[in-house]
């Protein structure tokens, strides 16, 4: 038996560990949208079969669906779900926006930061705040922040989710309903009818008990936003103190959030051509 028989590419090198493999797949997923299990298995050095427990793997965790001979990405906001995936979209508009909410901070505050990956953009623009307490249940912050003197971390435990890359259950929940912030900083998966909304029950519940524990808070998201539906009801934008996206969203759809009261702010920046493509799409 050769390589080519068993799909073993001379280009690429195999990918040991099953789980970085997944994230690479979805990447190169998210790039194609649909793919034959042959060429998987030549891009990533490993076995038909080996690809096939792969997809069947994605496919138990909602991001992907099987098709004849391969696989397709599934085109719906549960996708977005993984952390991965998330961290690498609309990288510059969620800088921007980020840049944007450091603006509302300042030196001394507690801050409590939310799991998502436009919070976590946050990293690069808050050592000019410092010092700072910063509570959060994303995984990535805490190791990010734990060894910077400028900073009290407080870690929300609880269960690790790794899709996510954060800590949820009733141990998080419990641990927020005892603390208290200055500002809290949210993103979501979708918006529709003036409402933010989320895919995961556990994420909604923890970013409401979050949401309730701060004196100010803040929503963050980029225009692609706009129209996406998922499960759940977080809150409505207008109970936020500052509602920020990014340039794209329908002009009509904004005009009727600011008439309900939303907060609304457009933040301009350097933003990716397909950034504002995708989201006037």
């Amino acid at each position: 038996m050769t390589k080519n028989d068993i799909g073993v590419s001379n280009c690429f090198e195999a990918t040991s560990h099953p789980m970085e493999r997944h994230t690479e797949i979805l990447d190169f997923l998210c790039e194609r949208e649909t793919a034959s299990v042959g060429e998987l298995a030549d891009r990533f050095g490993v076995s038909r079969m080996t690809i096939h427990r792969d997809i069947s793997r994605l496919v138990d965790l909602r991001f992907v669906r099987k098709v004849r001979g391969g696989v397709t990405v599934l085109p719906s906001v549960v996708f977005e779900s993984n952390y991965h995936y998330r961290a690498r979209h609309r990288f510059a508009a969620k800088q921007a926006l980020a840049r944007r909410v450091a603006a509302l901070i300042e030196p001394g505050m507690t801050v409590m930061l939310d799991d998502s990956s436009t919070t976590a953009a946050l990293l690069e623009f808050l050592p000019e705040r410092q010092p700072l307490t910063v509570i959060s249940n994303a995984a990535s912050l805490v190791e990010a922040l734990r060894y910077d003197e400028g900073y009290t971390v407080i870690c929300l435990g609880g269960r690790f989710d790794p899709t996510m890359n954060a800590y949820l259950g009733v141990t998080c929940d419990l641990a927020l309903e005892r603390l208290s912030a200055d500002l809290a900083v949210f993103s979501v998966a979708g918006v529709q009818r003036g409402c933010g909304y989320l895919q995961d029950d556990a994420l909604v519940r923890t970013k409401r008990i979050m949401k309730a524990s701060a004196d100010r808070s803040v929503l963050a998201f980029d225009s692609s936003k706009f129209g996406k539906s998922a499960l759940h009801q977080f809150a409505r934008l207008s109970d936020f103190d500052h509602v920020l996206t990014t340039p794209g969203g329908e002009p009509a759809v904004l005009d009727e959030l600011m008439s309900a009261g939303v907060a609304l702010d457009v933040v301009a920046g350097e933003l990716e051509t397909s950034d504002i493509t995708a989201a006037s799409s």
